[in-house]
């Protein structure tokens, strides 16, 4: 399994960093977890086009998040080089209607001709996809929010929270996990509800007792600097500021 960092900010813009999006090879599948903009073209620049994307995990529908299907979808009916491999997007249970709804609000110009988009809901539960386990479990954030839990057969395990506060779920779901991706939006004194600051991402881990921390959606306050110290105030394993195309291998 290969997984890149897509894009390590949020909505905000910066030439540094897109928003949320991780990438998972595994297989010659090609996995998708967000797909916020920017993710379209940093693809792009690893050789990856539309035509390549087997599937797409959504953590929750926030904009900095998501916004980049549509041009995914729109840019697949290219009609000189449309898209014929079949999409599967996986969500939590209330993403199919969300989509319904964002496929009426552009008319026609995003439904597929060429292929077809298969959604599959997952709640809190485990299921296998092209022979990787994939457990998701509700985080602290949204009504939508999930965060999930991918294992190989050799048992290396790689989880993904998205947005979320502090919760048991995610410490439940990063359990000895080999490589742990969570949002650390903010630094400590500027804590928002619903988001995790470098203290609590480390604590997080270490209660996980996660064999690698990688911090993603920086907000451009994060001092990295700060985040690092404040982090491995409470968290003894080996850590990562996320960067675009940051690669980890297992």
């Amino acid at each position: 399994m290969r997984v890149t960092i897509m894009g390590s900010g949020t909505m905000v813009p910066s030439n540094e960093r897109n928003s949320s999006g991780v990438l998972v090879e595994h297989e010659n599948i090609f996995s998708m977890i967000d797909f916020g903009y920017g993710s379209m073209h940093n693809l792009l620049k690893k050789g990856l086009t539309y035509h390549d994307i087997d599937r797409i995990y959504f953590t929750h529908n926030h904009p900095d998040h998501i916004c980049d299907l549509v041009p995914f979808l729109f840019a697949s009916r290219y009609p000189q080089n449309p898209r014929i491999k079949d999409l599967e997007i996986v969500a939590a249970p209330g993403f199919k209607r969300f989509f319904d709804t964002l496929m009426q609000a552009y008319k026609n110009w995003l439904v597929p001709t060429t292929y077809k988009v298969k959604i599959l809901e997952q709640d809190e539960e485990t299921k296998i996809y092209d022979g990787l386990i994939v457990i998701s479990k509700k985080m602290k954030h949204i009504e939508l929010s999930r965060g999930y839990r991918f294992e190989l057969a050799d048992g290396k395990s790689l989880v993904i929270s998205g947005d979320t506060d502090y919760c048991d779920g995610l410490i439940d779901l990063g359990r000895e996990t080999d490589l742990m991706i969570l949002e650390c939006s903010m630094p400590d004194n500027m804590k928002v509800q619903g988001h995790m600051t470098p203290s609590e991402c480390g604590k997080l881990a270490q209660s996980a007792n996660c064999r690698r921390l990688c911090l993603t959606h920086f907000y451009p306050v994060c001092e990295q600097n700060e985040v690092r110290a404040k982090c491995l105030a409470e968290y003894g394993g080996e850590l990562f500021l996320a960067e675009d195309f940051m690669e980890f291998d297992f």
